[in-house]
């Protein structure tokens, strides 16, 4: 028999209903009173592109970052944490569905009346649906999806910033080799000055105070470089930790290498766009969207009636003293649930899901705010950092041309070697001065690079 027009029409109008009332996600708007530029001046220059660590030009860290997205146990926790939204994502579209099961069932036994020995054996296969009316339980399923983007985009960052780090890590490394290197020779210089001074105040041609201030110099040149040593060391351990290898096998690797000069960076994003250029705003836009949704579903299950249907059908077979009875079994139970009165506990959890939304939304809006300081931030250390290094630049030239004509002066005989050392050791201090000046540039240009988003945008993972 074929279900006539009538009956079908109010599974139609639910479905039509269900259509309609379907909780969407808020859409992104910048906060209020966001700056509409960017306060800092420009550092100029190119775009910020997806692989910037191409741009530095040290050809260790390439490598090092793919071996850290590969080994990282924080990626690792962060893909954990996506297989497990992805799997909750699943659940919820699961639960829109109809669930069946299949059961098969015997018994034997003795019970009153008539007190004879019974059988029963059946199997039966069951359904249950629960139509989801007014929306509630696709604003979970949907919420749980938002969720599920919000820890891939967190992954996202995750990437980002271990790149970053591992490109500190590694610049930090090479600039306490580098120190290391001139505290060495700085050193020798010292010692050598001291035993110079303590030939002379031996001789009776420099007192015993400069003397010994000599040797103070001296201690103190070899305190720094066992200084720069334990910074050496320090930095190698971070950079093995960040890449989850042994430190022993990893400096071999790295080579030598000069600090970069990188290049300026062009902020060509607004404050207000900045959610598309960074992947922790999206996964705060993400969440914000499926706290709203879970509201907008807990708000429905409040008030919304409840229609569910369940049917079973099967075969079943009975043993009763020398009769057997066997047959189909089947059931049809349509069930409609109405709130009534719960003293207040379907308001609370509708409250509570409110407070989370708005929560969410003021997360998004002080990340984003806090985006844009670190933009400015990073312009102002950028500006900083490339003025000092001109001048250490500068000094550095300066002294070095003193210490090569100090050297021509020596090999002439016109010049002591005292003064000589001297101004060689001056020349030491001016390099290590701008090689300080080269890593605060390197660290400036790496702050920049994550202010920005190392690189990624929205609808493109990198």
């Amino acid at each position: 028999m074929k279900p006539s027009s009538t009956r079908l029409l109010p599974l139609a109008l639910a479905a039509l209903l269900a259509a309609c009332t379907t909780p969407r996600a808020p859409e992104p708007a910048a906060p209020p009173r966001l700056p509409a530029a960017w306060l800092t001046p420009q550092a100029g220059g190119a775009e910020l592109a997806p692989a910037w660590w191409q741009g530095l030009g040290d050809p260790a860290l390439p490598g090092l970052i793919d071996k850290a997205w590969a080994q990282s146990p924080t990626l690792a926790q962060a893909r954990a944490r996506l297989a497990l939204a992805q799997a909750q994502r699943q659940a919820a579209q699961a639960a829109l569905g109809p669930q069946t099961q299949g059961q098969v069932a015997a018994s034997r036994g003795q019970t009153a009346p008539p007190l004879s020995p019974s059988s029963a054996a059946n199997w039966t296969v069951q359904a249950s649906w629960e139509l989801d009316l007014f929306g509630a339980a696709r604003a979970s399923r949907d919420a749980a999806g938002a969720r599920a983007e919000a820890a891939a985009l967190t992954l996202d960052h995750a990437r980002q910033n271990l790149a970053v780090e591992v490109g500190q890590a590694l610049l930090a490394w090479r600039h306490a080799d580098a120190q290391l290197a001139l505290a060495r020779a700085d050193e020798a210089l010292a010692e050598r000055l001291a035993r110079a001074d303590a030939q002379a105040a031996r001789a009776g041609t420099l007192s015993a105070s400069q003397a010994a201030l000599s040797q103070t110099l001296a201690a103190a040149a070899r305190t720094a470089t066992q200084a720069w040593v334990e910074q050496r060391g320090a930095w190698l351990q971070t950079l093995a930790l960040l890449v989850a290898d042994d430190a022993a096998t990893l400096a071999p690797q790295l080579g030598s290498q000069p600090l970069p000069a990188p290049a300026a960076l062009a902020v060509g994003v607004l404050p207000a766009t900045l959610l598309e250029r960074r992947a922790d705003l999206a996964a705060a836009l993400r969440q914000w969207q499926a706290a709203s949704l879970e509201a907008q579903g807990t708000a429905i299950a409040e008030h919304a009636p409840q229609l569910s249907f369940s049917a079973l059908v099967g075969r079943g077979r009975w043993e009763l003293g020398a009769g057997t009875v066997s047959g189909t079994i089947w059931n049809l139970a349509p069930t409609l649930t109405i709130p009534l009165f719960d003293t207040g506990g379907r308001a609370a959890a509708t409250a509570s899901a409110r407070a989370q939304e708005a929560e969410a939304r003021a997360g998004l809006e002080a990340q984003w705010r806090g985006a844009v300081a670190e933009v400015e931030q990073a312009l102002l250390r950028w500006h900083a950092a490339q003025a000092r290094r001109r001048e250490a630049e500068a000094t550095l030239g300066h002294w070095q041309r003193i210490a090569e004509a100090s050297g021509a002066q020596a090999r002439a005989g016109l010049l002591s070697g005292y003064a000589l050392a001297r101004d060689e050791r001056n020349a030491l201090t001016a390099r290590s001065d701008a090689l300080d000046a080269a890593r605060e540039q390197a660290a400036a240009y790496l702050q920049l690079v994550r202010a920005l988003g190392g690189g990624w945008t929205e609808n493109k993972n990198t």
